[in-house]
């Protein structure tokens, strides 16, 4: 009875631990499978805004600069006449006009985070948004800047925009700001705004009909990149999106000095 006692014993000990290490296998290849399939999409995103910027820099931005063109011939024929003050703004509206889609299209190209960095094209992005008059914006800092990957800082670009977008279609509010903190353990990116907020319990528990995919998006980058994405929110009091990523190279570091 009790080699027969221990043999079930050892039996049921070895096929837990088969169990948990096959259970163990299927959720790495389910993490897998579904990073591979987060860096398709991603890919193909960035692939279809980079196409678009490019349009717009080089068809839209050709076709404003005719009309600037256009204009300065008009502004001569009409020195001195009473249109002459109406040919002048509207030579400054389109001249304005070609600025922003110059600065859309390098916000939509996802070389420029490659070119100029994380940090800079967050800025870009802000002051983009500014430039349209619906919004005040702030961008700050804090630490050290330090560079990421440059696949890393692509998907944490695209990450700000989308929040960004959501808060200027839904928040209702006039202030967005966005915050780097460049720590020695961690990377962390906060998106704010002062709009009405939402009840984060029911919009998670909403319908595929009444719901939207961006804050799903945020939370499968987020884990995309080893990081996560924490929300707080609620009516009346505006919406905090916050991704956290651990910083390996900072953490290295660390336990160099530790040593």
């Amino acid at each position: 009875m009790l080699l027969l006692a221990t043999f079930v014993a050892t039996f049921f000990f070895l096929y837990q631990k088969r169990n948990f290490r096959y259970q163990q296998e299927l959720s790495l290849t389910k993490e897998s499978y579904e990073r591979g399939l987060l860096q398709s999409q991603l890919e193909i995103q960035n692939h279809t805004l980079q196409q678009i910027g490019q349009e717009l820099h080089d068809h839209i931005g050709q076709m404003l600069s005719l009309t600037l063109i256009q204009l300065s011939v008009l502004e001569e024929d009409l020195a001195g006449s009473v249109h002459a003050p109406t040919v002048q703004q509207t030579f400054e509206t389109v001249e304005r006009t070609m600025q922003d889609v110059r600065r859309l299209s390098k916000t939509l190209d996802g070389g420029t985070v490659e070119r100029y960095g994380l940090r800079e094209s967050l800025a870009l992005e802000m002051e983009r948004i500014q430039r349209t008059g619906r919004f005040q914006t702030q961008f700050q800092f804090i630490g050290s800047p330090y560079s990421l990957d440059e696949n890393t800082e692509t998907i944490l670009f695209r990450m700000v925009q989308e929040a960004l977008n959501n808060a200027m279609k839904h928040s209702g509010g006039h202030q967005l700001t966005v915050s780097a903190d460049y720590g020695l353990d961690r990377f962390s990116l906060v998106v704010t705004d002062d709009g009405c907020g939402f009840d984060l319990g029911e919009a998670t528990e909403r319908g595929p009909d009444r719901s939207g995919s961006g804050l799903w998006n945020l939370k499968q980058r987020a884990r995309l990149l080893g990081g996560e994405c924490v929300l707080i929110s609620q009516p009346g009091w505006g919406t905090r999106i916050e991704i956290r990523l651990p910083n390996k190279r900072g953490e290295a570091a660390v336990s160099k000095i530790t040593i």
